[in-house]
């Protein structure tokens, strides 16, 4: 199991280096709507996040999805992550989203846990093949739906973001 999932994770940086991470302006500063941040703490970069509008996004619906959200390991439990997210959160509302969406596998607990904490649902699991499901690693599709541009225009509840 070790070896599958570090084999898996492996392979997954190496796809990320050769498609969007190998060129970030081309991927998430290009297309209207989309962004990507960097987080930096003493000249070092500490976190990350991108977004896109979602390419398969309904006609009633305007989706981003928020991509590549990492936080160094030393760095982590400092709120960073919360800070991108919210970042991406607020740059949806002003960009006229009505809702952000994103993915990731029940193995990342730390995410998951930060994505329910900040409001995201669950909406949609799945297992991508055969052996995921043996593992019982699935990916998760969570969403944030933001509200609409009237409602936003109205006082914020405390607590809000």
């Amino acid at each position: 199991l070790r070896h599958f999932v570090k084999h898996s994770w492996n392979q997954y940086v190496v796809d990320t280096l050769h498609t969007d991470m190998s060129d970030i302006t081309k991927f998430y500063m290009s297309e209207r709507g989309s962004c990507f941040w960097v987080a930096e703490s003493e000249g070092q970069v500490v976190g990350t996040v991108g977004a896109r509008p979602l390419e398969e996004s309904s006609l009633c619906k305007k989706q981003l999805q928020l991509f590549r959200l990492s936080v160094a390991l030393e760095r982590r439990g400092e709120g960073i992550a919360k800070a991108l997210v919210r970042t991406v959160l607020q740059f949806a509302r002003d960009q006229g989203y009505s809702e952000v969406v994103l993915f990731t596998t029940t193995i990342q607990h730390s995410a998951v846990a930060l994505y329910q904490r900040l409001g995201f649902h669950k909406a949609h699991q799945h297992f991508h093949s055969k052996m995921w499901a043996l593992m019982s690693i699935a990916e998760i599709q969570f969403s944030y739906p933001l509200p609409s541009a009237q409602a936003s225009q109205a006082p914020q509840q405390k607590g809000g973001l």
